[in-house]
């Protein structure tokens, strides 16, 4: 509920205006965000239009701000916001990312950033790893990148790119497939489950 309110104020690019994409958590080099960084601006440089903001600290943070301070506006580096201002966040961006590499440390559960970003009706980058395909399973409101690597980020970015007119669409299905995943509903697999294992 605190991120519904997003995809109504959500204003998506023409052809004049960059595609935003975002990320708000752990900087940390782990996570792969030097490679998408990389990945933004070689697609920019072929001619299209992305801007790249992460929020968040970690020990990478200092590296990509220096990698974005050659980059024009586009890539942005920003500090940790509380948690009641990632919605306002999530309300000015197109995308949301998570291009984690398939690593055993991303195999224990779903990062919780996937389940904001579709509750806030966006659609999503994300690298085919378990911990995305889990939840995302076959949704259309995801751009799969095949592997972590900047080559692998690139085609899904020009994925992207070719279909921006579909982005307003790809998100309302990312809102209605977020339903599944309440903690409500989650109660009730459980309860359902309990229920099964008492027959």
């Amino acid at each position: 509920d605190d991120f519904s309110s997003t995809l109504s104020k959500r204003v998506y690019p023409d052809d004049r205006d960059p595609v935003i994409i975002t990320y708000i958590g752990s900087l940390d080099s782990i996570r792969n965000f030097m490679a998408l960084s990389k990945a933004v601006v070689k697609v920019n440089n072929e001619g299209v239009k992305f801007r790249l903001i992460l929020v968040g600290e970690g020990n990478e943070k200092q590296a990509l701000k220096e990698f974005a301070g050659n980059s024009g506006d586009t890539i942005i580096v920003m500090d940790h916001v509380n948690h009641e201002k990632i919605p306002g966040l999530l309300t000015k961006a197109h995308v949301g990312a998570l291009v984690f590499p398939d690593d055993v440390i991303f195999c224990v559960s779903s990062p919780i950033k996937l389940f904001e970003y579709m509750a806030s009706g966006m659609p999503i980058l994300a690298t085919r790893i378990t911990c995305h395909t889990d939840v995302i399973e076959d949704g259309e409101y995801v751009f799969w990148a095949e592997n972590s690597g900047v080559d692998g980020l690139v085609k899904a970015l020009k994925g992207i790119w070719e279909n921006k007119d579909q982005l307003s669409a790809m998100g309302e299905k990312s809102l209605v497939a977020a339903a599944k995943w309440t903690w409500e509903e989650s109660a009730n697999k459980l309860a359902d489950a309990l229920k099964k294992g008492r027959k």
